[in-house]
């Protein structure tokens, strides 16, 4: 009879230490053919710890027996492989279970035997064939073969063909599988799936019968092409060390291969169309696609036949200045806090704070606005813009030039607060579908300013994290709207409109619950007139206005011209209580005289107001220096800073949404 073995498959610790009164355990069985009943010799018995580890191993004997014995008291999981011993039977877990997180646990206790941990292995099939060159037919010995079921359940792993190029994959369940063949490393030969596909999505599946074998799964592999190329600083000239990401085309994610200190890189890749990401370990260089894109939407695609040498593949990397500074909550520096740079409207870079509290983004030359946001943090602080701002729009604008980085833009955070509730429509209840949009407005000293949206499906609340008090609101005078699709819009107090919304004061870290709402479909009164303020009556021109207005059908685009020749300003979108706020751009050709502004719902105009355009200076394009708003158009509406930060986190790693419009060279 057979010894029990100790051996270690993966991380981890032998099963809990038992008391020491304890006695080893011990487990047998009986492992046979079920299409016969038959015995079966040589048959792997592994024995693993249900908390992973460890595992104690034993094979069977003539009589199909095994014993495994001194097993620390405990659960475990017992798996029968019968690989090389019987290749046309499947291996199992205990009891006919396909996989380990489905298996049955066995308790072991002290010094019993757990008798009748019994298999009956199911009669499996195989997967046979070779593996040649294309150029020649000859045979390529040391090719991984990967033999995976289409269901998703794990696999019996892989095998290598052999020096005449043959293989076969045994003991596989009857299904369907694919096949992909791994060329072996330097043979300068290109993996593919069978059959002659070159990825998962365009291959071909092998059906796998009980007591068969599937023949002729054969691959000829191509030679493979090579991308090659320099990177360096666009500055100077010198070499950049890093790495080149290879997308290819059609596909999501990519091989990564590393730049050398001489700044060259090389990359062997199969047939096909691809966009190289370059990517600096210098965080001061700006990563960037061939041919000098910043997106891989506008990269130029690198297009290669088997065997091709494509060198020259280059890229000069520019170099930018950054911002910093430190980020404090209470006089103390914070770590993790996420701080984003903006370009307008759009996020241009993101960074979190490091243990002291420091932070360091590098950008080109422009104009930014900075948020710092802790929206899961513990405890929760205040999502807060540069310097001491609770919204984009109120946010001090920071001018990065290209000789100098920008220090000492310090952030002070205090703790955050949270609105919360529930919403109901009226003879529904909770809402379904899109759900209803609750908008916090701060009072700014002049108006009602949008924080920020949450979502509702009938509970709401602010924070991304509603079992701990406080939430990302700055602390200040609030109120809120509810709106729905098909309902009414709500604000807080039961007021139809957002000036006559009832109001209250939320101090930093407060939690106001029981906020609950419910909107009906019968409106009271008739909506209100849309209507346009300016925030001066007059504008040089090439400078910004900033323009807001009420009444607005929620959600709604809004198209703006100037009047009485059509001059195409822009656009902005009214938030959920149909409220409008952004900035818009005169142009420096406008015409200097009285000018109607227009808002234009497709082509009907829906609200005017009147507008004076004086004469731009003799410099030319600077913006009227008594508007202090941003120069891009925008809503004014901030979003969650999560979800702030999985948008950008998806533009920097181009892994969503991914159009690839790209030439082909």
């Amino acid at each position: 009879m057979i010894s029990a073995v100790l051996i270690l498959v993966g991380g981890g610790a032998l099963p809990a230490a038992a008391d020491a009164d304890d006695l080893p355990a011990t487990i047998s069985g009986t492992v046979t053919r079920e299409d016969d009943g038959t015995p079966v010799e040589g048959v792997g018995v592994f024995i693993s710890s249900a908390e992973g580890g460890f595992s104690f191993n034993g094979y069977t004997d003539a009589s199909g027996d095994y014993i495994v014995a001194d097993l620390p008291v405990g659960e475990y999981v017992v798996r029968f492989a019968p690989d090389g011993a019987a290749p046309d039977l499947v291996s199992e877990y205990w009891n006919a279970a396909t996989d380990w997180s489905s298996a049955e646990r066995i308790s072991a206790v002290s010094g019993e035997t757990v008798a009748g941990i019994d298999a009956s292995l199911q009669l499996g099939g195989s997967i046979s064939g070779s593996v040649t060159r294309e150029s020649d037919g000859s045979p390529v010995e040391g090719t991984a073969v990967e033999v995976y079921p289409t269901d998703g359940s794990w696999g019996p792993g892989l095998v290598w063909s052999q020096a005449d190029g043959s293989f076969t994959s045994a003991n596989l369940r009857a299904g369907e599988y694919t096949v992909r063949f791994d060329a072996p490393a330097g043979s300068g030969l290109t993996g593919e799936y069978w059959d002659d596909a070159s990825d998962v999505a365009d291959a071909s599946t092998v059906t796998v019968v009980a007591g068969g074998n599937e023949a002729d799964v054969d691959a000829a592999l191509a030679e493979s092409a090579v991308i090659s190329g320099q990177v360096t600083r666009e500055s100077d000239g010198s070499p950049v060390e890093g790495l080149v990401e290879v997308w290819r085309e059609g596909e999501f994610g990519g091989e990564r291969v590393n730049i050398e200190p001489d700044g060259s890189y090389r990359a062997e890749v199969a047939p096909g169309s691809y966009a190289l990401h370059f990517v600096p370990a210098d965080d001061r260089l700006f990563a960037e696609y061939w041919d000098d894109a910043s997106v891989i939407d506008e990269a130029t695609a690198v297009t290669v036949v088997s065997g091709e040498q494509r060198s020259a593949i280059d890229a000069a990397l520019a170099a930018g200045t950054a911002i910093t500074g430190v980020v404090r909550a209470g006089g103390e520096p914070v770590a993790d806090i996420s701080v984003i740079a903006f370009d307008g409207a759009e996020p241009a870079g993101f960074v979190s704070t490091a243990e002291d509290g420091s932070y360091s983004i590098t950008l080109p030359t422009g104009t930014y606005v900075l948020e710092a946001s802790a929206s899961v943090a513990n405890p929760i602080y205040a999502t807060e813009f540069y310097e001491n701002a609770a919204t984009r729009d109120e946010a001090t604008a920071l001018t990065l030039g290209a000789d100098a980085d920008l220090t000492g833009v310090d952030i002070d955070l205090d703790l955050g607060a949270d609105i919360r509730g529930n919403v109901a429509l009226d003879g529904v209840g909770a809402p379904g579908g899109e759900g209803a949009v609750v908008t916090a407005y701060r009072w700014n000293g002049e108006d009602w300013a949008e924080v920020l949206r949450a979502p509702s499906w009938g509970a709401f609340a602010f924070s991304a994290d509603p079992s701990r008090n406080g939430g990302p609101l700055p602390a200040g005078r609030y109120t809120f709207s509810v709106a729905a699709p098909g309902y009414c819009t709500q604000y807080f107090g039961g007021a139809t409109a957002l000036d006559e919304a009832k109001w209250f004061d939320l101090a930093p870290g407060d939690t106001r619950t029981g906020e609950d709402m419910t909107l009906t479909d019968e409106c009271e009164g008739s909506e209100p007139k849309p209507a346009l303020k300016l925030s001066a009556a007059s504008i040089r021109a090439g400078g910004d206005i900033t323009v807001s207005g009420t009444g607005f059908t929620a959600g709604a685009t809004l198209s703006f011209e100037l009047h009485s020749d059509p001059i195409v300003l822009g656009s902005l979108t009214a938030d959920a209580g149909g409220a409008v706020k952004g900035s818009l751009r005169i142009p420096a050709s406008a015409p200097v005289g009285t000018h109607t502004l227009v808002a234009l719902s497709g082509t009907t105009v829906i609200a005017s107001t009147a507008l004076t355009v004086t004469a731009a200076p003799s410099t030319g394009g600077a913006a009227d220096p008594a508007d202090p708003a941003d120069p891009l158009a925008s809503t004014g509406g901030e979003f969650p800073g999560f979800a702030v930060m999985a948008a950008f986190g998806l533009v920097v790693l181009g892994l969503a949404l991914v159009r690839r419009r790209r030439a082909q060279v």
